[in-house]
């Protein structure tokens, strides 16, 4: 996988990038790799990881990532693991399987410190407050893989969902959903170029400077999928619904919850199913657990998930119904005795003539 890089450290210029107030080239750069025919690779990529908290359930996602990442490189542009963590917390249980780049974010600094408009695109996502900086201040990476801990692959790898995409060159590929906001990309899993990302600072960096035609400031997912819209070199395209297990922005699955359900949810795809979010503590009760009424989203799902795999029962059990209606009936054993008594018959009344 190439060089190693050291994890980044806290310094007072690095903070400075990372609050994204400085401005930022031409956004629409060309990709700098050329693409790899036969491995279909549009370019280098990296995969960045972002983590909160130091917890195993988050260690065992990102060590399934890093092995898809590997099997992604091999003989091809590398698919490069960075793990985003925040600076002011302790790890002791989470790290980078491979000892690669481990990026240490002065999250709450950046917060702090940083514009309206940067908060307001922030939010609460740590790799949305480092990566437009870090990504325009490293040249060798054409495309960008955005995962957050609370995102799950089952029944399947991640290598699969990185091969779907391989050949595309749209520079969002997220689930688009409307919002408040308007139409948006959900971010928990996407990937996005390098240029859209120097895009992205760019046009923050016109929101602080009150440029005239500067967009409004929103949260990081409307805001990346209307940049993107509104530019004649950027193109989206949407993570097909059957890679969608259950993927939304609120209610929570448990970690227990994640064990016992998603292996056995219905799947009728060769591939994995995306769940997000998915949390090991995540609340059963509370005020935001009733406002988003989290109980009957469950109910829901499970119920709807169930009603699915009946009717893909059904749905086989008809297609067999069908083949055995259409295949020849089997003659009963009077017809069978009848056919050799004829065909005997045949044989004595033949006359053979010299």
């Amino acid at each position: 996988m190439g060089a190693r890089r050291q994890p980044m450290r806290a310094t007072p210029r690095a903070l400075l990038r990372l609050a994204l107030l400085l401005s930022c080239g031409s956004a629409e750069d060309q990709p700098r790799h050329a693409a790899a025919a036969h491995c279909a690779s549009r370019g280098r990529t990296l995969i960045a990881f972002g983590a909160h908290t130091d917890e195993q359930f988050v260690q065992h996602e990102l060590t399934n990532i890093v092995d898809a990442a590997d099997a992604m490189s091999r003989g091809c542009p590398a698919h490069d693991v960075a793990l985003f963590v925040d600076a002011s917390k302790g790890y002791d249980v989470l790290r980078h399987p491979t000892n690669g780049t481990t990026v240490r974010v002065p999250f709450a600094r950046i917060k702090k410190n940083a514009s309206a408009a940067t908060r307001a695109f922030v939010s609460h996502q740590l790799l949305m407050a480092s990566l437009p900086a870090y990504v325009a201040e490293d040249k060798r990476y054409d495309y960008v893989w955005v995962i957050e801990e609370d995102a799950k692959l089952a029944q399947g790898s991640w290598d699969q969902l990185f091969r779907k995409f391989n050949r595309s060159e749209a520079d969002l590929i997220a689930h688009i959903r409307r919002t408040r906001n308007g139409m948006a990309a959900l971010l928990p899993v996407a990937r996005l170029s390098t240029r859209l990302i120097r895009a992205i600072r760019h046009d923050l960096a016109r929101i602080d400077n009150r440029e005239r035609g500067a967009p409004r400031r929103k949260i990081h997912g409307a805001f990346s999928y209307q940049l993107c819209r509104g530019r004649s070199w950027c193109a989206t395209e949407a993570i097909p619904r059957d890679w969608l297990a259950v993927y939304r922005a609120k209610c929570a699955w448990s970690g227990a919850k994640f064990e016992r359900d998603a292996a056995t949810w219905f799947n009728p795809t060769s591939h994995g199913l995306l769940y997000h979010p998915v949390k090991l503590n995540a609340p059963t009760s509370g005020r935001d657990f009733k406002r988003y009424n989290c109980a009957k989203t469950f109910a829901k799902e499970l119920s709807e998930n169930g009603r699915q795999r009946a009717a893909a029962a059904n749905r086989a059990r008809g297609h067999e119904v069908a083949r055995e209606a259409a295949a020849p009936a089997p003659d009963s054993p009077f017809i069978d005795r009848a056919r050799e008594m004829a065909h005997g018959e045949e044989r004595v009344g033949t006359v053979v003539t010299s």
